[in-house]
């Protein structure tokens, strides 16, 4: 078996390229799912208003119970049968974002329940209405509690930037089939593939653990 790595090294550019692109795409699924997300789980955790909580808890079971190519073609091809359409970009992005916030919808309604109810009552005895105390007291907790599980979601989603190939967005999985197409060097592309991956993952859980360390472990351990 001949294995010739000269040819991912020479198009390394191209990766590259694909690279930045899946970066791009996860950043800004990453925070406008994570704010989504959010709302959705005080409305989940408050089941107030109802109508809004029936609706929002509709959207999260059918987000976290379908799969996220599903959700995709029926974005893309589906729904414009209704008369709305959307590039493969904006298609990619509004799926990954929805299909995320569900997720995170559930870590951090998780993380708001995980506040023990001496909490409330502390802030009510310091005559704290009900949304101070969620926002100065209570939110900043979840999100510690949450904190680990909001990471791991990050990489999942990281992950699921690969399904946009199947629309022809040029991220790093659709960059590498190309390049694959062109030269049947499927073992050596991939192989980079995997790498890039790994090393932004692993790039990510570092630093995860790091601003976990430093600003929510000692707070824990004083709780």
């Amino acid at each position: 078996m001949f294995l010739d790595w000269r040819y991912p090294i020479d198009h390394i550019g191209e990766l590259l390229s694909g690279a930045l692109l899946t970066a791009q795409i996860s950043l800004i699924c990453f925070l406008t799912s994570l704010f989504l997300g959010t709302l959705c789980s005080i409305v989940r955790y408050s089941k107030k208003p109802k109508v809004l909580y029936i609706l929002v808890s509709i959207f999260v079971e059918i987000m976290r119970n379908t799969p996220l190519l599903v959700q995709l073609f029926f974005v893309f091809f589906g729904v414009p049968q209704l008369g709305i359409s959307f590039s493969p970009w904006a298609a990619g992005v509004l799926v990954l974002t929805l299909n995320s916030a569900a997720y995170y919808s559930e870590i951090m309604r998780g993380g708001i329940q995980s506040i023990p109810k001496g909490q409330w009552e502390a802030a009510d005895s310091l005559c704290l209405s009900k949304t101070n105390a969620f926002i100065r007291v209570i939110f900043p907790q979840a999100v510690r509690d949450a904190f680990p599980s909001i990471a791991n979601q990050l990489v999942l989603l990281i992950f699921g930037t690969s399904v946009l190939s199947i629309l022809d967005v040029r991220e790093l999985t659709q960059t590498a089939s190309i390049l694959n197409s062109q030269s049947f060097r499927s073992m050596e592309i991939f192989t980079f593939v995997m790498l890039f991956y790994y090393a932004v993952t692993a790039l990510i859980l570092l630093l995860t653990r790091l601003v976990y360390k430093k600003w929510f472990a000692s707070k824990i351990e004083r709780r």
